[in-house]
């Protein structure tokens, strides 16, 4: 369906592509796109529905067992299509509010790299063509269960991103930062294609199923076919890595930083955490999929074992620490995601080394089912605080454009200048509750996130691992309380002076700019406004949130 849907995009983008007719149907373009996400949604829910309240269905298999189903990959599937919806949202509310007087663009004709991307008047014709493109990567990349399918998977998600990157602004910018992207991608493809070279080499096999068969059938015993397993699972480990380096995971970080501060900020808040979601519940796949038990080589395991807590503890020391030193907003949130990546990672980590101990089978499963659970918790609980906080930023641009004179005004890049939003309470409020839930303050969602993973980890006996993450979560609440220090407490910081009667010091003179500007305050508020009160109101329903968790891990245990 969305394949279908992508050909009758092309055909519709070809048409209209004209500077004229584009100016008006970018934004219908984009709410398309959010009609045929929703319309993948509502044809499939019965399927979806099936599986998750079907206890006798574990995996369904399709195109000879090239792809699979089950409750835990269609959960991650719904999770970032409904992500993705509400980005576009975003976008498509943007897409008609002019942040640049229109003779800003006409006399420069080109768009400041500083406005953080709330033009969306120079849209790319093709950007929901590339996003519903990565979308069908990336479910494809999730249901893969074949080294072919999972490699031509994640390239195809890959160079939708690396095009989107350099898509909307017109400036060297973003060509640099789309050009880094896809020389340290390349280099992550290399990584995972020399693993998947080194699998077939070996076993001549590239379904991932059948690769646990065909070590099942090996005697363990005979020296020679011993040296194969080590090559099997070394493939394994490179395919592992290479995914690692397409999120950015620490040390291989810095492009990360750069490219989440120099994007446009509506590609930023896609490109930050769409990857994460995809390339992070594959790799949970993966390693339960793989069946870690039946390698018996604690050589390569430790490694694999050590690898990961390698990245977790720089992750998580430089997420926190790193963003101390920061005044701009977005590279902020780029250490902040840098450190959650750290808390996701060390779920994996969990599951990874509750295979390899010396545990009797009931507790072995008990942890695997703790610490999976852990990471949909977070997963989805980051989700929300990522929407959340990139739906402040766009609102507050356009509180202030319907409340100050943008001449003098034109861009929100650093800390300091939310302060303007201390003039509206409703604002003020709902950044209060959004940082409170990155810091993980009960009874906020983000704390139950966090909480989740320090039980997962104390339970492993991993007590180094649980000390650094209190720590680390200590020391990025510095950073997170900058926020509010700028809104609530500076007395220095930037105040607008409103008109009590207009609540404007300037007129818009277009009346449908007007009539579009409220319908786009009500679409995005109605947004904001839910996911605030899921923020805030979930314990109500924690236990059933719990009981969903738990049925979605048993079926990767």
């Amino acid at each position: 369906m969305l394949i279908l849907s992508l050909f009758i995009l092309l055909i519709y983008s070809s048409v209209i592509n004209s500077v004229d007719t584009l100016k008006y149907n970018n934004k219908y373009l984009v709410r398309i796109g959010i009609i045929i996400l929703l319309y993948s949604i509502y044809i499939l829910k019965d399927f979806t529905l099936e599986i998750l309240y079907n206890n006798n269905i574990n995996d369904i298999y399709i195109y000879n067992n090239y792809y699979f189903y089950n409750k835990y990959n269609i959960y991650i599937i719904l999770l970032i299509k409904l992500v993705v919806i509400c980005l576009l949202t975003i976008n498509s509310t943007t897409n008609i509010i002019k942040i640049i007087p229109e003779k800003t663009i006409n006399e420069n004709n080109k768009i400041n790299s500083n406005i953080n991307g709330l033009i969306s008047k120079e849209l790319n014709i093709n950007y929901i063509n590339i996003i519903i493109f990565n979308i069908i990567g990336i479910i494809l990349l999730l249901s893969s269960n074949n080294l072919l399918s999972l490699f031509i998977s994640i390239e195809l998600q890959s160079y939708s991103l690396y095009i989107l990157t350099g898509i909307i602004n017109r400036s060297h910018i973003s060509a640099y930062n789309s050009l880094l992207y896809y020389l340290i991608g390349g280099l992550g493809s290399i990584i995972i294609l020399y693993g998947i070279s080194i699998l077939y080499n070996t076993t001549s096999i590239i379904n991932i199923n059948y690769i646990n068969t065909f070590i099942h059938l090996i005697d363990i015993n005979n020296n020679i076919l011993l040296n194969e397993i080590n090559s099997i699972y070394l493939g394994w480990i490179f395919i592992i890595f290479g995914l690692l380096i397409k999120i950015g995971v620490a040390p291989m970080y810095n492009w990360s930083i750069l490219i989440y501060s120099n994007s446009n900020t509506v590609i930023t808040s896609y490109i930050s955490i769409i990857p994460k979601l995809s390339i992070l519940s594959y790799i949970l796949i993966l390693i339960n999929n793989i069946n870690i038990n039946i390698y018996n080589n604690d050589l390569y395991i430790n490694k694999l074992i050590l690898l990961l807590s390698l990245f977790i503890i720089i992750s998580l020391l430089i997420g926190s620490i790193g963003g101390l030193t920061q005044i701009k907003i977005k590279t902020i949130l780029a250490y902040s995601g840098l450190l959650n990546l750290g808390y996701l990672l060390l779920t994996i980590l969990i599951t990874l080394s509750s295979n390899n101990d010396n545990l009797i089978i009931d507790d072995i499963n008990k942890s695997n089912i703790n610490s999976i659970i852990s990471y949909i918790i977070y997963i989805s609980q980051y989700s929300l605080n990522h929407i959340s906080i990139f739906l402040l930023l766009i609102i507050s641009i356009i509180y202030l454009k319907n409340n100050n004179n943008l001449l003098n005004y034109q861009h929100l890049t650093y800390v300091k200048e939310l302060s303007f939003i201390k003039n509206n309470i409703f604002l003020v409020i709902s950044l209060i509750i959004i940082i409170g839930s990155f810091i993980g303050i009960p009874p906020l969602l983000g704390f139950y996130g966090k909480y989740t993973i320090l039980i997962s980890t104390i339970n492993n006996n991993n007590l180094f691992l649980s000390l650094l993450l209190i720590i680390c979560s200590v020391i990025s609440t510095i950073f997170y309380l900058y926020f509010l220090n700028i809104v609530l407490i500076n007395n220095n910081s930037l105040s607008i002076s409103l008109n009590p009667l207009t609540k404007s010091t300037g007129p818009i003179n277009n009346n449908n700019n007007n009539n579009n500007i409220k319908i786009s305050n009500n679409i995005l508020t109605y947004i904001f406004s839910s996911i605030i009160l899921i923020t805030l109101f979930n314990f109500i329903q924690w236990n059933n949130i719990l009981k969903g968790a738990y049925i979605i891990s048993i079926i990767l245990n």
